[in-house]
């Protein structure tokens, strides 16, 4: 089986989230720096005007589906392994970080939502688990990333929203001595219990509309664009670009030097 499959133009990992953790494990070994990237149906959309958006997803060492792109890449005739976002990510992260001595910074959210998700994380997980936290709320990276590498953690969760954290990892990856970062953008709040976490039978298909229920003042504008748009896509490869062997309409971006 390959590893990485090209869906829409974009490298994604075809591995379960077992197969994630062990690579994240080897990469936390070996000390070497691994973007762990969630790549979604709004990615791809903001991807479309922002290049440099576009040239971090298809430069993170390791980029898992969400279930945009497991649908994708089912109708593309190029099914991938399991549906791995985020935030469940996160939890499987949590969940084994003891016995696999993996210890976090947390970067992002509003001041009192961070404070409140650490106290939970610390109680369910282990206080161990946690070596550091930060609000999302500051203007110099400098002063961040020395708090982060005095941390000593082994992983850094982003949740500052998209791109923004995409950004923040990209920018700073040389300057922080965190081997594994991933940005999950909203997470911190369903950690806090501020907002529900989606559960697992409407993640078929059905997450946004439990994600616009809980938030819709600020998400409607977001699915009523980037749900059409990739779903036309997806449309445009299968019947027209003759599935993943063929580009079309897709924008041209840099390539790394």
């Amino acid at each position: 089986m390959n590893r990485k499959i090209n869906v829409l133009g974009y490298p994604v990992d075809n591995l379960t989230s077992d197969e994630i953790i062990e690579q994240i494990t080897e990469a936390i070994n070996r000390r070497a720096k691994t973007h762990v990237l969630a790549i979604n149906a709004n990615k791809f959309y903001q991807s479309r005007t922002d290049p440099l958006l576009a040239r971090i997803m298809r430069e993170a060492e390791i980029v898992i589906p969400e279930y945009a792109f497991v649908w994708a890449a089912k109708k593309l005739n190029q099914p991938l392994a399991e549906h791995i976002g985020g935030i469940m990510l996160m939890r499987k992260l949590l969940e084994v970080a003891q016995r696999n001595d993996f210890s976090f910074f947390f970067l992002g959210a509003k001041p009192e939502v961070i404070n409140q998700m650490v106290i939970k994380v610390k109680r369910q997980y282990g206080d161990q688990i946690v070596a550091g936290w930060h609000h999302g709320y500051f203007a110099d990276d400098t002063e961040v990333i020395e708090q982060i590498n005095r941390s000593g953690a082994n992983i850094l969760f982003v949740a500052m929203g998209v791109p923004r954290q995409e950004y923040f990892i990209h920018n700073n990856r040389s300057k922080i001595q965190v081997p594994v970062m991933l940005g999950v953008g909203g997470s911190f709040d369903v950690f806090a219990g501020i907002r529900k976490e989606t559960p697992s039978y409407l993640r078929h298909g059905f997450e946004w509309i439990y994600r616009l229920i809980q938030d819709p003042k600020n998400l409607w504008k977001r699915y009523l664009t980037t749900n059409p748009y990739f779903v036309l896509q997806v449309l445009k490869h299968k019947f027209i670009g003759n599935g993943h062997r063929k580009i079309l309409d897709l924008p041209v971006f840099e390539q790394k030097a």
